[in-house]
């Protein structure tokens, strides 16, 4: 699953690598989801690509594209001459511009619109994203602290509370906050809340850091994936299940996380 700075990391790429590309043809394999016709991109620039938790946004003069890549989703960018890396089948969306094509793979969600409605509907339903330029800690407490009832651990993934936090954040968020995942939102203390929120906005940077320069995040992950691996904090055995409802794989250190 795509979390959001490997988001914000693609929107970096394309903007680098696609930037003022005159649109000459867009292929999109459904139509489902276009507010707009295909070809009204034709003939528009590329004005350069974002992200909003997990979505990454192609804007076009006054149009923009969501792309959502879910588990298996890419994005491939190639000059005009060279050939696909993968199957035709597989393609999404493929705009071509002057120089360059660019080729998502996979999306399972693929959306064009004016960008300011679009904008807009994406962000009605999203909490603040830590790598945003509008980016509201407040906000993103106040969402948290809403759900009193849930488990904090499944807390965390509900994009309507903080955008873009995927599995492998929610786990190593928590275990920096030294929080456990099975507790009650309502039960947190203030300090617990502003300590996920602080690991929340570091972890994020970091990340989103890995991800720009290629480097593999796997320095960053001291408990995610780690099934016989001990705590770096207190050195005991690390516990790994599936969390409920949510079946998400979950990694604490019992002793740490309270």
């Amino acid at each position: 699953m795509v979390e959001g700075p490997t988001a914000k990391a693609y929107a970096v790429r394309i903007s680098a690598e696609f930037g003022g590309e005159a649109v000459r043809r867009v292929f999109a394999r459904s139509l489902r989801r276009f507010h707009v016709p295909p070809e009204s991109l034709v003939g528009k620039r590329f004005c350069g690509a974002d992200s909003i938790g997990k979505n990454i946004l192609l804007f076009f003069d006054g149009l923009a594209v969501r792309l959502h890549l879910m588990m298996y989703g890419t994005i491939h960018i190639y000059r005009l001459e060279e050939g696909l890396l993968k199957p035709e089948r597989l393609v999404r969306l493929m705009i071509e511009g002057e120089r360059r094509r660019l080729v998502a793979y996979n999306a399972p969600i693929v959306e064009a619109d004016e960008a300011r409605r679009l904008l807009s509907r994406l962000k009605e339903g999203l909490g603040p994203d830590p790598l945003s330029s509008d980016w509201s800690r407040r906000r993103a407490l106040e969402n948290l602290l809403k759900l009193r009832d849930e488990k904090v651990g499944v807390a965390l993934l509900n994009q309507s509370v903080i955008a873009g936090i995927g599995n492998i954040m929610r786990n190593e968020i928590l275990f920096r906050a030294r929080v456990n995942p099975e507790r009650r939102v309502g039960g947190l203390t203030e300090a617990e809340a502003e300590r996920i929120l602080d690991a929340c906005e570091e972890l994020s940077r970091e990340f989103l850091r890995l991800k720009v320069e290629r480097g593999r995040i796997k320095p960053l992950l001291l408990v995610y994936n780690k099934y016989r691996g001990r705590c770096p904090a207190c050195g005991g055995p690390l516990k790994f299940y599936l969390q409920e409802p949510i079946r998400r794989k979950t990694f604490i250190c019992p002793s740490c996380q309270r």
